[in-house]
C-alpha cells in the first residue's frame, strides 16, 4: 500500500537547509500552521510556499530532536479549547522569516470551539526527517506557548532527579568534602583556609623570584667544549691544539704579526725568481723556442711569422683545390668497355651489335615506339596463337592458358549482335512490355526510420515490413493475491507486398518497441511501421484485467498489403494465484523475450514482444516488464 500521509521539505526549505550547512548559519524554525486543505485532503508539494487554506499559525510549543532517532526533529503545537471550528488536514513549519520550510498532510480531524459544546485542547505533532540536525536551531518562545503534557512530565522528572545530589568531580558540579591536608593528591576534596595558609607560609620562607648568588655558590656549571656551552680557560699559546681553551688577545696579536710579514695574495716575481718552468712539448705546456725554418721536423719549437709567411707564399702560387682543366690537358683516359669504365662513343643505330658504343636517346625512342605498338607475349596469347582458325568457330578457354574452338551457332551470332542487355532479354523472351524480368538488383534493410530511394534500374520492389512489439507487463506483490506475474507483449504484424515504385523517394517509418510496464502496470503498445500505403501495426502491451489476472498482449493485425501476417499474442502472466507463461509474442522474424524474475527480458527478433516480469518470492519490489523489439522494413529491388 502506498504512503498516504507524509511530510516533506519544500524547495525553499531544502535550499535554506543546504545554505545553512554550507555557511555554518543554523536555520531557525519558530512557527507551525494548520489548515483544512480547502475541504479535501491535500497532497504535499515541494513547490508550495503556503498552505492550501491556512486556519491558524502560532509559535511552537515544543521543538526537539527525537531521542530515539537523531535524524528526526519533532515539532508540537497546542491548540487551546477556545480556538477551532474547522478541520485539520494540512500542517506546515515556518522559519523566523515566515518562509514555509516543511509541509505535510495528516488524517482529517475536526477541532471544535468551546462555544460548540466541546472544550478539547488538541496537540498537533509534525515529524521532520533530515540528514543533519546540526544545521537547525531548536528555538521556541516560552512566553507565548502552552506547555504540552510531555513537557510538564519531563520537567517533573528532571526536578525529581535534582533531589539526588551527586558528588563534585573534575567534570561535574556537586557536593564536596573539605580537607586541611597539604600533601593530598585527591581530586574530589576541597582545600580549607588552613591548608591554604600552610602552603602560603611555606612559600613565604623561600627565596624571592629575583635574587642573586656569589660565584662560589654556583655549582654544576659545565666546561665549554665544541658541543656544550660553559666556562672556558684562556691561553696565549700559538702552537696549541686544544679545543677546550680560548685564545687571548696576546695570542691573536702574535698570529696577526706573523701573517703581516708574509707576501700578499696578489704579488709578482721577476722571471729570474721563477724556477722549475717546464719546456713545452706535445703533451706538456711550458716555455718554447722560436724557429723560422720551413723544413724542420721539430715538435718542441714554435714557428715564427716569417716561417708562416714563407709557407703561405708557396701555397698561394699553387692551383686551388677546386680548379678545372681543358680536355686537351687530360691524358691517359681509358676507353669504356664491358669491364672498364671510360669514355664512350654514341650511336643512333638500332641494328648495331657494338659493345663499346652507347645508344643515343634517338635510338632508345625508336626502339620504344616499335615495342609500344606490340602485344606483350604471354602464355594466354601463346595458347590462342596455337589455335587453327576455321569458319563458324569461336575460341574459348578450357583451363589456365589452354584454349580450344567451338561451333558458333546462329543463336550465338544473334546474341552477340545485340547492343544492350534489354535487347538480349527481349530476344530470349524474358520480361513484360515494361521491361520487367524479375532479376534481383539489391536488398535494402531499415532497422530505424529513414528514406528509401529506388535504384535507377528498379522496376518492382518486394516490401516486407513489421510493426514494433508490445512491452511486457510489470509486477509488484507481497503475496499471491497481488500482481506477481506480468503478461508478455504481443508481436507486431507483418506485411509482404509487391509494389511498382512511382516516386523518386519514400519515407520509411519504423515502429518502436513498446516500453515494459513499471510495477504492476501494463506494457505499452508497439509503434506502427509504415511504407507508402502499407501499415504494419504494432503489438499490444502485456495487459492487466485485474489485480490477479494479466492477459498477454494481442499481436498486431495488418489490414493492408498482399500477404498479411498477424503477430503472435503474448503469453498470459497470471491467472488467479497461478503463474502461467508471460513470454513475449513471436513475430515473423522469431520468438519474443522470456519472462524474467526481477524484470522481463526484452524482445530480440524484429517486432517480437517483451517478456513479463515476475516475483515468485513476493518481495514487494517494483519490477519492470521487458521492452518490445523495434520493427523492421526489408525492401528487395528487381529489374
Amino acid at each position: 500500500m502506498s504512503t498516504k500521509f507524509y511530510t516533506l521539505l519544500t524547495d525553499i526549505g531544502a535550499a535554506k537547509l543546504a545554505s545553512a550547512a554550507a555557511l555554518g548559519v543554523p536555520l531557525k524554525i519558530t512557527h507551525m500552521a494548520v489548515g483544512d486543505g480547502g475541504g479535501v485532503l491535500p497532497t504535499p508539494d515541494a513547490k508550495q510556499t503556503a498552505l492550501v487554506n491556512e486556519k491558524r499559525r502560532a509559535a511552537l510549543n515544543m521543538l526537539y530532536i527525537d531521542p530515539q532517532n537523531s535524524s528526526q526533529i519533532i515539532a508540537e503545537q497546542v491548540i487551546p479549547e477556545n480556538e477551532g471550528g474547522w478541520w485539520i488536514r494540512e500542517v506546515g513549519l515556518f522559519d523566523e522569516s515566515g518562509a514555509l520550510i516543511a509541509v505535510g498532510n495528516c488524517p482529517e480531524s475536526y477541532k471544535p470551539q468551546l462555544a460548540e459544546g466541546s472544550g478539547r485542547t488538541q496537540t498537533v505533532r509534525m515529524v521532520l526527517i533530515t540528514s543533519s540536525t546540526d544545521n537547525i536551531i531548536l528555538k521556541i518562545d516560552p512566553a507565548v506557548v502552552l506547555a504540552t503534557r510531555k513537557y510538564v512530565d519531563d520537567k517533573i522528572s528532571e526536578h525529581e532527579q535534582s533531589r539526588r545530589h551527586p558528588d563534585a568531580s573534575l567534570t561535574a558540579k556537586g557536593f564536596t568534602q573539605l580537607s586541611s591536608a597539604t600533601n593530598s593528591e585527591s581530586e574530589i576534596l576541597a582545600a580549607t583556609p588552613k591548608a591554604v595558609k600552610a602552603a602560603y607560609d611555606l612559600a613565604a620562607g623561600k627565596a624571592s623570584a629575583s635574587h642573586t648568588h656569589p660565584w662560589n655558590q654556583i655549582t654544576g656549571v659545565p666546561a665549554a667544549s665544541l658541543t656544550v656551552k660553559g666556562t672556558v680557560q684562556l691561553s696565549s699559546a700559538t702552537n696549541s691544539t686544544s679545543e677546550t681553551q680560548a685564545a687571548t688577545p696576546k695570542a691573536v696579536k702574535a698570529v696577526y704579526d706573523l701573517a703581516a710579514g708574509k707576501a700578499p695574495v696578489s704579488h709578482t716575481h721577476p722571471w729570474n725568481q721563477i724556477t722549475d718552468v717546464p719546456a713545452a712539448s706535445l703533451t706538456v705546456k711550458g716555455t718554447v723556442q722560436l724557429s723560422s725554418a720551413t723544413n724542420s721536423t721539430s715538435e718542441t719549437q714554435a714557428a715564427t711569422p716569417k716561417a708562416v709567411k714563407a709557407a703561405y707564399d708557396l701555397a698561394a702560387g699553387k692551383a686551388p683545390v677546386s680548379h678545372t682543366h681543358p680536355w686537351s690537358q687530360i691524358t691517359d683516359v681509358p676507353a669504356a668497355s664491358l669491364t672498364v669504365k671510360g669514355t664512350v662513343q654514341l650511336s643512333s643505330a638500332t641494328n648495331s651489335t657494338s659493345e663499346t658504343q652507347a645508344a643515343t636517346p634517338k635510338a632508345v625512342k625508336a626502339v620504344y615506339d616499335l615495342a609500344n605498338g606490340k602485344q606483350p607475349a604471354d602464355a594466354t596469347l601463346t595458347a590462342l596463337a596455337g589455335l587453327a582458325t576455321a569458319a563458324d568457330k569461336l575460341p574459348y578457354f578450357t583451363g589456365n592458358d589452354t584454349a580450344s574452338l567451338t561451333t558458333l551457332t546462329n543463336v550465338g551470332r544473334d546474341i552477340l549482335a545485340k547492343t544492350s542487355k534489354q535487347e538480349v532479354i527481349r530476344y530470349l523472351g524474358l520480361g513484360d512490355t515494361s521491361g520487367y524480368v524479375g532479376r534481383r538488383l539489391s536488398t535494402r534493410a531499415f532497422a530505424s526510420s529513414g528514406t528509401y530511394t529506388p535504384s535507377p534500374e528498379t522496376k518492382r520492389i518486394r516490401v516486407t515490413i513489421t510493426g514494433g512489439g508490445g512491452g511486457g507487463g510489470g509486477c509488484k506483490a507481497t503475496s499471491n493475491n497481488e500482481t506477481f506475474f506480468g503478461a508478455g507483449g504481443g508481436a507486431g504484424g507483418t506485411i509482404i507486398s509487391i509494389m511498382t515504385p512511382t516516386q523518386n523517394s519514400y519515407p520509411v517509418t519504423i515502429g518502436a518497441g513498446g516500453a515494459g510496464g513499471v510495477s504492476a502496470t501494463n506494457g505499452t503498445r508497439g509503434g506502427n511501421s509504415v511504407f507508402a500505403s502499407l501499415i504494419a501495426p504494432g503489438g499490444e502491451g502485456g495487459g492487466k484485467v485485474g489485480v490477479t489476472n494479466t492477459n498477454g498482449g494481442n499481436g498486431g493485425v495488418p489490414s493492408t498489403g498482399d500477404i498479411r501476417i498477424t503477430g503472435g499474442d503474448g503469453g498470459d502472466g497470471q491467472s488467479g494465484n497461478i503463474g502461467v507463461s508471460g513470454e513475449g509474442g513471436t513475430s515473423y522474424w522469431g520468438g519474443g523475450g522470456r519472462a524474467g524474475a526481477g524484470g522481463g527480458v526484452r524482445g530480440r527478433a524484429f517486432g517480437s514482444g517483451g517478456g513479463g516480469a515476475y516475483d515468485a518470492g513476493y518481495s514487494g519490489t517494483s519490477m519492470t516488464g521487458g521492452k518490445g523489439a523495434d520493427g523492421v522494413c526489408i525492401i528487395e529491388e528487381f529489374a
